[in-house]
């Protein structure tokens, strides 16, 4: 096999004996990089900045998987709406589907974190410290040196402290900013468990970003792998014009028939994973830009149309919901979204269950007047959903019942709750009846009045219950 065959199959990441190249990538300027500079700041500052905001007097974004709690731009889950967040999981879910069917890889280039903050911090720390890729291809090449030991040390430190940084912000929305704040002024053998896992992120993170970087996303990143599904002909792509740029500049053609690609290779010098984008659509591809600027800007130098490099795609077009499967992940998007604001519209601020309570069904006593007295046992269960403290008050609807008031009561231990948000509870009460209200039927629908007072407003419910007796 020769070595021309070799080289057209060969990873651009890689060396003829397989071993890892480490990947340089000349700088770039143009449109398409200033954009991408100002699209990767905003992330950086939402991703830093977003668990300091609250909104409704709780943190923006809490994942708070312990207390089984998650706070989401105002809303507040629990462990029992799991339902919606499912929704919310499947809108994201079918979102990307529906942006990769559209725009292509334009989650790998401009909004995945790996790219973002390479892109956006780590590659900005070596320009800073080592010089621009002319100077670090020669500081890689170089034998140890002081200058060199110098800085590959200060570039790891710093590495360290921006892992360290954006480990600290990540654990945030888990455990609550203030949390964070108190954990971290305190010894960290008070909470070692979190101090563990900060370490162990940063260090998981320096060695992502400082060392493995393109690795990911062209070894373990299954989305680059499923792309190929998710996208058809009209999908968005970074593709190299064929039909202009062939045939290429060449010693063997013929000026005349030598279409516009002059052979620079500058595509592939700027090419963060190392490929060559005029082998069309590959899955090493992160719809960076990064060749369409470089290639642009070799085109006005030898006074060629620009776009030699371009966004498009196999048909011609592209941006346009055409195929079947892009309507349909529209439609799904769409159903699950009413079905989520429905949902959230239709949410109480409050949960309260009824159950029985353990043992027999009913048990007979007798009160202080020797009465017989039939007895049901219930377990009442609150949850305060909202943001606001919330009191609680329960008693019989006897004025909406067939009940005689002197043949039934309830008795509980307390009856003024007051619940803060996200708390909850389980009061044990009692419904205490005379034989004749279930004589001649064993069973009665009776019915409890629930009221909540949150602030200055009163909320009423009413709950079944199922009082059980002697025939």
């Amino acid at each position: 096999m020769g070595s021309d065959k070799l080289d057209s199959d060969r990873l651009g990441t890689l060396d003829p004996f397989g071993h890892r190249k480490a990947m340089i990538p000349a700088e770039v300027n143009g449109l398409w990089k200033k954009r991408r500079e100002w699209s990767q700041a905003v992330l950086i500052l939402i991703f830093l900045l977003l668990p300091w905001t609250k909104i409704n007097g709780v943190q923006t974004i809490l994942l708070d998987i312990p207390a089984r709690k998650f706070q989401l731009f105002g809303a507040t889950f629990w462990a029992h709406d799991a339902p919606l967040v499912f929704f919310i999981l499947l809108i994201g879910c079918i979102g990307l589907a529906f942006a990769t069917a559209i725009w292509g890889r334009v989650w790998c280039g401009w909004a995945c974190p790996q790219t973002v903050f390479i892109d956006g911090l780590f590659r900005r720390v070596e320009i800073w410290i080592e010089g621009n890729h002319l100077k670090r291809r020669a500081l890689l090449a170089a034998p140890m040196s002081f200058d060199k030991f110098f800085k590959k040390t200060f570039k790891w430190i710093v590495y360290f402290i921006l892992c360290s940084i954006l480990a600290h912000s990540f654990i945030a929305y888990f455990v609550g900013a203030d949390a964070l704040i108190k954990m971290m002024q305190n010894n960290p053998n008070e909470n070692l468990t979190y101090f563990t896992l900060v370490a162990s992120i940063t260090a998981l993170l320096v060695f992502n970003f400082g060392w493995f970087r393109e690795q990911f996303c062209i070894i373990m990143c299954p989305y680059g792998r499923i792309q190929s599904v998710l996208m058809d002909q009209n999908s968005m792509a970074v593709l190299y014009d064929e039909k202009r740029g062939e045939p290429r500049k060449n010693p063997a053609v013929s000026q005349e028939k030598q279409g516009d690609c002059i052979s620079c290779n500058k595509c592939v010098q700027v090419c963060p994973t190392g490929i060559d984008i005029r082998k069309g659509i590959q899955l090493e591809c992160i719809a960076c830009t990064a060749c369409i600027d470089a290639c642009n800007d070799i085109m006005k130098k030898v006074d060629r149309p620009p776009n030699l490099i371009r966004y498009s795609s196999e048909s011609g077009v592209f941006g346009k919901i055409k195929s079947l499967r892009s309507m349909m992940y529209l439609a799904i998007i769409a159903i699950a979204s009413l079905i989520l604001i429905y949902q959230l519209s239709t949410r109480t601020v409050y949960r309260a269950t009824i159950l029985r309570g353990q043992g027999l069904p009913y048990s007979l006593t007798k009160n202080e007047k020797d009465e017989d007295i039939v007895v049901n046992h219930f377990k009442l269960h609150l949850k305060n959903q909202g943001y606001e403290v919330l009191k609680f008050n329960i008693s019989l609807a006897l004025e909406e019942s067939q009940f005689n008031p002197d043949l039934i009561e309830l008795t509980a231990p307390i009856n003024d709750i007051e619940l803060q948000s996200g708390e909850d509870m389980t009061l044990h009460f009692f419904i205490k009846a005379k034989p004749q209200v279930t004589t001649g039927i064993g069973s009665r629908n009776a019915e409890l009045n629930l009221k909540i007072l949150k602030g200055s407003e009163v909320l009423t419910s009413k709950l079944n219950l199922q009082l059980t007796g002697p025939k």
